[in-house]
């Protein structure tokens, strides 16, 4: 018997399977494609014939495919559930919290137990240290800290409400599509005046560091509910959100993004919230 089975073996559950071999830890691994489970093989892993003799090769099953409903149609396609009792499963395929709180009801029926994972990282700092968070029952996940610690330096434990790691997971994939939708405002405002779009990224990575303070500044604020004393307040950027509306007015280019950032601003001044941190439209946006 192994100490880890990993199903799922594109290029994260690979990343999985690879530090686990690294750390010395006897991995079995399974996918429904065998071809890419032959480099896991050459470096050491067990490579089972199916999913069923997969579950029953080791005690904790890591799974890490598309999604939690992909997780519930393989097994119940190869009609492996019943292999599952007396196992924990460590769920690190994406979704929503709500979908965790379903998975974790289905796993505990079937006897087993259950942990759900978020990788805030990319598959090559798997083994480094990549933000991996973890959300379940305490005793369960510290059973398992150390086979966790083989990928990543940095497990958080979130707690025992099992939606708590895919929520996580949403709300920094959040940030970072609206991040990134500024973002291509920008490259349109420097598109349209001419200036090189390079200039633009050295200016944004040599504004990290200041970026990072304001970032832990905001989300202290976020926490305490305490938004008065701003850096810059509502005003000041809805201010600043009608100069870039007004050049893109005056150079014809799509507004929609910052269009829709000042209608959500000045909603906030008209509700009076204008003197307070930007986070501070979370109230506004409570309603």
């Amino acid at each position: 018997m192994s100490d880890v089975t990993v199903v799922g073996l594109g290029a994260m559950g690979s990343a999985i399977a690879g530090a686990f071999l690294r750390a010395g830890v006897s991995t079995t691994v399974w996918n429904r494609s065998a071809e890419k489970a032959k480099p896991l093989e050459a470096a050491g892993a067990a490579c089972a014939q199916g999913l069923e003799p997969a579950v029953e090769a080791s005690p904790v099953i890591v799974v890490c495919i598309d999604d939690y409903a992909a997780t519930t149609d393989l097994f119940d396609l190869h009609g492996v559930n019943a292999a599952l009792d007396g196992r924990t499963l460590i769920q690190f395929s994406t979704g929503t919290p709500a979908e965790a709180r379903r998975a974790e009801t289905a796993v505990s029926r079937l006897g087993a137990r259950y942990l759900d994972g978020a990788i805030l990282a990319y598959p090559r700092e798997i083994g480094r240290d990549g933000l991996i968070t973890m959300s379940g029952d305490e005793d369960l996940f510290t059973e398992n800290q150390d086979l966790l610690a083989a990928l990543s330096s940095d497990v958080r434990y979130l707690g025992a409400a099992i939606g708590g790691a895919a929520a996580l997971d949403v709300a920094v994939m959040s940030y970072y599509i609206l991040t990134h939708l500024g973002l291509v405002h920008a490259g349109l405002i420097c598109e349209s005046e001419g200036v090189p779009r390079d200039l633009l990224a050295g200016v944004l990575v040599d504004s990290m560091p200041s970026d990072v303070e304001e970032i832990a500044h905001l989300g202290s604020a976020l926490q305490n509910d305490s938004f008065d004393n701003p850096g810059a307040s509502i005003d000041v950027y809805s201010n600043i959100l009608d100069r870039v509306l007004s050049q893109a007015r005056d150079r014809k280019i799509d507004a929609r993004i910052p269009a829709f950032a000042d209608s959500i601003y000045k909603e906030g001044v008209e509700a009076g919230l204008g003197d307070q941190e930007v986070v501070a439209l979370i109230k506004l946006l409570r309603r």
